[in-house]
Parts: structure tokens; sequence; C-alpha cells
């Protein structure tokens, strides 16, 4: 299984377990393990630095008077990873036990699943609802930027996002050939972006066909088109695309023409997660001129480190 599968298979799992009642309104089944009993210790006696303390059967509060905050967790322990980064050692560790939230679990508590993910109790309408906080590759919110052109293949200039670009894919006018796919790189606009909203264009179609836009890397889906054209005809289709990686490239969608085309792709948002979009396209940004800040060497170099890092962690 490649990584990227690795990542669609666990965050579906993910998502599936998303919705998963602790304890609904009319005292529906409890979710997860009991807690376990509770480690002997004398109440009242002082949290003692670099020792193990137990709190038995009592609660622990913890109050101040102080202006700043009233705990500060600091780790100054560092490690060295196998390209040079320093890394810092983590501050605060929530140690999993099973499921460690069940139904009656006070309103607001936070724990830890054993799959990693962090989960919140909430309390409303009478019932109480274990839900996860979604993390990493899970969690996403829809950036909108300003409408920024992605690809234009009547333009040679406009055609230099195009990965595969050749005689093979592209007729001696840039339109996209018969039954040929072409990869299309986003990482000038988004980096590790789940998803993008967009407009697709096509014209100048040599024969009634239809067009595919979907996720890099994946198999090229059947029974569906993104826009179907006649001849000559200009017409165009809002749609939304997952996006795709591989090791090289954080941020590609694929395109299929069935028949020959060119094809204008307009881009309006992303579906973020993990990743960001290029401050520079922004709505009120300084503007588009900001993604010159690094070089191409920098953010490809850049990129390569980041995919080597986004392998999931849990199974």
């Amino acid at each position: 299984m490649t990584e990227h599968e690795d990542k669609t298979v666990n965050r579906r799992r993910l998502l599936r377990r998303a919705g998963t009642v602790a304890a609904g309104v009319a005292g529906s089944t409890v979710v997860g393990a009991a807690i376990a009993a509770p480690a002997q210790a004398a109440p009242g006696d002082p949290v003692v630095q670099g020792a193990n303390n137990a709190a038995g059967a009592t609660s622990t509060s913890l109050t101040s008077t102080a202006a700043g905050a009233t705990l500060q967790l600091g780790n100054t322990n560092t490690t060295t990873a196998g390209d040079g980064t320093v890394l810092a050692r983590p501050a605060l560790r929530l140690t999993p036990s099973g499921e460690v939230l069940h139904g009656d679990s006070l309103g607001g508590s936070i724990g830890m699943d054993t799959y990693g993910n962090i989960q919140v109790v909430s309390e409303f309408g009478g019932g109480k609802y274990l839900e996860y906080v979604h993390t990493t590759g899970n969690s996403n919110q829809i950036v909108s930027i300003v409408p920024q052109r992605l690809v234009d293949t009547r333009s040679a200039g406009s055609r230099a996002s195009i990965l595969n670009a050749s005689s093979t894919t592209l007729d001696s006018s840039g339109r996209l050939r018969d039954g040929q796919t072409i990869h299309i790189d986003l990482s000038e606009f988004s980096y590790f972006a789940d998803a993008l909203f967009g407009n697709l264009t096509v014209t100048t179609a040599v024969a009634s066909g239809f067009v595919q836009i979907f996720p890099y890397g994946s198999p090229r889906p059947a029974n569906f088109s993104t826009i179907n054209y006649l001849p000559n005809q200009v017409i165009s289709n809002s749609f939304m695309s997952g996006v795709g990686y591989d090791d090289e490239y954080t941020d590609v969608i694929s395109v299929y023409a069935a028949r020959t085309t060119h094809i204008i792709i307009d881009v309006v948002a992303f579906v973020i997660g993990v990743g960001a979009v290029n401050p520079g396209i922004l709505p009120f940004s300084a503007g588009a001129a900001a993604r010159g800040a690094e070089s191409p060497e920098q953010r490809k170099a850049k990129r390569a480190a980041a995919a080597k890092q986004q392998s999931p962690s849990w199974k």
C-alpha cells in the first residue's frame, strides 16, 4: 500500500468514527472502555517534580492570582533528526488508555484514544456525545483566495504548470489530446491541500467529448465527467477535486480529455487540513508577488522534506 493510500484509508476510518455517540439523549449505549482503577495516594501530598505523582480518587486543582498563565510547561531537551533538523521534545503528553472517555465523563472532558486522536465530550440537550477533534489529515477548512488562472492550454506561457507536457499529451496548438491525461502542479498556490474549488472551461474541441479532473496518483474514475462538450463549443463548469501528491510534488491534479480540446482552469478556493495556502493569493494580502519570496529550488526542497513527514503514524 502506498503512502497516499495509507493516508486515505486512515482518514476514511477516522471520519467514520467521528460521529460516535457516547451517551445520547435517550440513554444510548455507552462507547469505550471503563476507566482504570485509580492509583492510591494520600490526599494533600505535594506534587513532586521529577517523579510520578498519584492523586488517588481525589481531584487536583491548580489556581493562581498571577497576571500570567496559571500553568506553563516547557521542555528544553532536544533531539536531532536525520537531516540535521533540531526537534524539541514534547512538553505535554496525554497518555492513551483504550477509549479513555466514556458516557460518564463530564462535558468538556478531553482525552486521547489508542489511534492518537484527541477526543472531547460535549454535553447538550440532556445527553453527552463523544466527538473527535479532527487533527492532521482529518482536519480541514475552506480557504477562499483571489481567483487565479492555473492553466490555459491556448498559451505556451500558461502551460508551465503541466508536469508532463509533450507532443504525446498536447497537439501542436497546445490542446489536450484524445484519451490523454495531463498532471498539473498546484504548488505555486497551495501546500499539501486536500482539495480545490475551481472553474473549468473547454473550447475549440474537435468532437463531442468530456473532461475529467481527479486527484493525481489515483486511478482515473469511470462513469464520471467534470464537463461535457460539443465540437467548437465554449462551455464552463465549476468543480471540486481532491488533490494528490507523491515523493516530489505536494499538490497535483490530473486532467483527462476524451476528445481533443483546449482547457482553461481557474482556482477560487482550497480545502486545507495539514497544509496551507500561499499567503500571496489570499484576499487582502500584500499581493501575488509574495510567491516570489522563495526560489523554485527552495520550494522544491521544502516539498520534498515535508512529503517524507506525511506518512501516518497510526495504522
